[in-house]
This record gives structure tokens, C-alpha cells and sequence, in this order.
């Protein structure tokens, strides 16, 4: 192998007269036994390199876009999964503290119903005692009026019993001055007892 790599080296160096020509016929001396043509290896290097572009135009390039969309569809999804987990945890914070307010609330609105039943209750006890004050003033009121009244109706009676009893000791009929004199008389008697 080294043998044929020597005649390469020195058809490359300068003091060669025919440096080209014998580099070509050095190159076709190695690639020779290999079955390599020169025109057929240039050839295929072009009809690879159309293939390759017409790969890569129609087929790797459609893929590497559809590759990419797919993957900024997965990153977009992924950041929205985030947004919503973010958004989720704000909504539960949220919804504890709306909770928690209304419970509080519900609390004071209970305290307040509190108060209010026990102050209407001390209000109707106290408008329950008031009536039954005011209707134990009006009964004494009407028994003292009542009292009065019987006791007018008493002194009428008793003086009518009393004229009419004199009237039949004395066995006459007696003078408006009399009668006016025992009514006092009685009225009076009645008056001490």
C-alpha cells in the first residue's frame, strides 16, 4: 500500500515538469483497481446530489415543518396545562377565601339574629308587664269608680231606707228640710265606716 502512495507523493511535488498529467494518471492508477471511472463517480455524485435536493425540498423540509408545528403545538399545550393549573390553584385561594368571608358573615348575621330575638324579647316582656300594669291601673280605676258608685248607690239606698223608716215611726210624712238632714246624717255615718 505504501508502494502506491509513493508515486502520488512524488507526481504532487513541484519538480515534476508534467505534475498534472502524471496526478491524473496517478489517480487512475489507484482508483483503477478499485473499478472506479472518473465520468461514472461524477455522474452519480450529481444525480445524488439532485436526489438529495429533491428529497429535502419535497420530502425531509414538509416533515422538519410538520416536526416543528407538532412541537409548538406540545409546548403551547404544555404552557396552557400551566395557565390552567395556575389558574386552578387561583380559583381554589379564591373560593377558600369567599368561603371563609361568608361563613364570618354568616356568623355575624346569626350574632345580630341573636340580639335582635333577645332585645324583641325584653321588648315584649317589657310591653307584656307594661300592659298588665296598665290593665291592673284601669281595674283599680274601675273598682275605686265602681266602689264610689256603690257606695253613692248605698247612701242613696240607706238615706231612702232611713227617710222611709222615719216615716213610718213618726207616722207621717216627712219635710223636704228633714229628709235633706237625715240623708246628711247618714251620708255621714256611711262616710266613717
Amino acid at each position: 500500500m505504501h508502494s502506491e502512495i509513493l508515486p502520488l507523493l512524488a507526481a504532487a511535488t513541484p519538480d515534476a515538469p508534467s505534475a498534472m498529467s502524471s496526478g491524473i494518471d496517478a489517480i487512475q492508477q489507484v482508483v483503477g483497481p478499485f473499478g472506479v471511472k472518473p465520468g461514472l463517480l461524477i455522474a452519480q455524485i450529481i444525480n445524488f446530489c439532485v436526489v438529495a435536493f429533491v428529497v429535502y425540498q419535497f420530502g425531509i423540509k414538509g416533515l422538519l415543518a410538520t416536526v416543528d408545528d407538532r412541537n409548538k403545538q406540545i409546548a403551547s399545550g404544555l404552557q396552557y396545562a400551566e395557565e390552567m393549573k395556575k389558574k386552578l390553584a387561583d380559583t381554589e385561594v379564591q373560593q377558600a377565601e369567599v368561603l371563609k368571608q361568608a361563613s364570618l358573615e354568616g356568623k355575624k348575621v346569626i350574632a345580630e339574629a341573636r340580639d335582635t330575638a333577645k332585645a324583641l324579647a325584653e321588648k315584649v316582656s317589657q310591653d307584656a308587664a307594661r300592659q298588665a300594669e296598665d290593665t291592673l291601673k284601669k281595674g283599680q280605676a274601675a273598682i275605686a269608680l265602681e266602689r264610689q258608685q256603690m257606695l253613692g248607690d248605698l247612701r242613696r239606698e240607706v238615706a231612702t231606707l232611713v227617710v222611709s223608716t222615719a216615716n213610718r215611726v213618726l207616722g207621717r210624712d216627712l219635710t223636704a228640710e228633714e229628709r235633706a238632714r237625715y240623708n246628711a246624717s247618714a251620708a255621714q255615718d256611711l262616710s266613717k265606716n
